[in-house]
């Protein structure tokens, strides 16, 4: 048996000394902390990792969350390339309370900090880029994602398992075309859905750049899935997502400003999440239809000597017509319609190269939920005090010692103490620290 392996052996040598690789390239992001509330009892999240955060993240995470993603070149010869990539992930289970080790898998009784785990492969692909500098690709991936960071809001992000070709050079910018799967279970058989897309990115308008992009979702569905007995979570049709993202910037001698205005519109399986607060935009097709989704997005950061502010404005609005089918999504935005905002201002002082004082205020507000005619809304005010490695904005590792307010009305802020009476505010106070590398 031993006998047997010497020859590929041999052959793993002999190619990887013909070729020029480089070192594994370790990379990642995390974010934990611990809370209380002044008044005893569970501490609540108005916004959860996978939903985004409408008043602003900071002091608003009740999870620990973490990516560790490595990468290399496996081969680098005449200036062609070939590399790999692979990203693992873990948070403790993710809700709107601080449950962190006291659950496993998302079950109830965890013995302690060692518990409360959850492990997903995000990403495993591999890229072929020769001489020209376009990439081929397939596999797993994050895909050319758009965010908001002080949301946690990803207003694009067409990821999962696919293939494609990115960074084609057109002079003006560069093209990109992918095809992206999704799935969803149901009691008549999987529902496949493919999602076509087509980006150009980097077209000089104006005084910044564009980003366009059109994803095309078609579901791959039965007649037997299409029928009277799954109607209501099986719709064959097709829909779409337009995304224009201009990007800006201003750089002086103390002055750096960095701005994204962004306009999107959706069509049926798409609309409900850019027509709400919604998250990660384009990676999952809803069973929906005869519905539009509208949203407009202004955000960015300011670094202006020991002055900065992250800053965030959102407007939405949901439309459906007399074909729209809301058996899939029960009581919430049962009227079809609606619309929210939301505005998040975060500025910051900062003392010295390693000190800073933030500041986050957020304010949003939504009509059209549960069918009723109040406009729910929902406030945050938090004070930090933060120790990074910079003055700049996007300095990390961040270690944070906060005081926060939150309140709202109940329909949107359904936070409950263990005596399960309804509150509509509460004071809290933590620490946490959020790295990427």
């Amino acid at each position: 048996m031993k006998a047997k392996w010497l020859p590929l052996a041999a052959g793993v040598a002999l190619a990887a000394g013909s070729v020029s690789a480089s070192a594994v390239d370790f990379h990642g992001y995390f974010r934990s902390s611990i809370n209380a509330s002044f008044s005893g009892g569970e501490v609540y999240c108005s916004g959860t990792g996978a939903d985004g955060h409408k008043v602003g993240r900071l002091a608003d995470e009740c999870d620990t969350y973490a990516e560790l993603a490595l990468s290399q070149d496996v081969y680098n010869k005449a200036n062609t390339k070939f590399d790999v990539h692979t990203n693992v992930a873990y948070g403790s289970p993710e809700g709107r309370v601080d449950r962190q080790g006291n659950d496993w898998q998302g079950v109830s009784g965890g013995a302690g900090p060692w518990d409360g785990q959850r492990l997903s492969v995000r990403e495993l692909w591999s890229g072929y880029t020769p001489a020209e500098g376009y990439t081929i690709w397939a596999g797993k991936r994050f895909y050319q994602r758009k965010d908001i960071h002080i949301l946690d809001l990803y207003y694009l992000n067409n990821s999962g398992n696919g293939a494609g070709i990115e960074n084609i050079d057109l002079g003006m910018g560069t093209a990109s075309f992918a095809v992206v799967k999704s799935a969803t279970d149901n009691a008549n058989g999987w529902r496949n859905v493919y999602k076509l897309d087509a980006r150009w990115n980097g077209i000089p308008v104006g005084f910044g750049t564009l980003d366009a992009a059109v994803i095309y979702a078609f579901p791959a569905v039965t007649k037997y899935q299409y029928g009277a007995a799954d109607v209501a979570n099986h719709h064959k049709d097709s829909g779409a997502l337009i995304s224009l993202d201009h990007a800006s910037t201003v750089t002086g001698d103390s002055l750096s400003l960095m701005n994204h205005l962004v306009l999107q519109y959706a069509t049926n399986g798409f609309a409900r999440t850019v027509g709400t607060f919604g998250n990660h935009a384009g990676q999952t097709y809803n069973p929906n239809n005869d519905q539009q989704g509208v949203r407009l997005i202004d955000w960015g950061t300011l670094d202006m000597g020991n002055f900065g502010m992250g800053y965030s404005l959102l407007w939405a609005h949901l439309s459906s017509g007399d074909k729209f089918n809301n058996a899939w999504y029960g009581k919430p935005w049962n009227r079809g319609s609606g619309w929210e905002y939301s505005i998040v201002l975060r500025p910051e002082y900062k003392w010295s190269e390693y000190t800073r004082t933030t500041l986050e205020l957020g304010l949003s507000q939504q009509a059209g939920v549960n069918g009723s005619n109040d406009d729910p809304e929902v406030h945050k005010i938090t004070l930090a005090q933060q120790f990074t490695p910079g003055k700049g904005f996007w300095a990390r590792p961040a270690i944070r010692f906060y005081a926060s307010y939150q309140g709202g009305d109940p329909e949107q802020f359904d936070y409950k103490s263990h005596n399960k009476k309804h509150h509509n505010f509460q004071y809290i106070f933590g620490s946490q620290v959020e790295a990427w590398w």
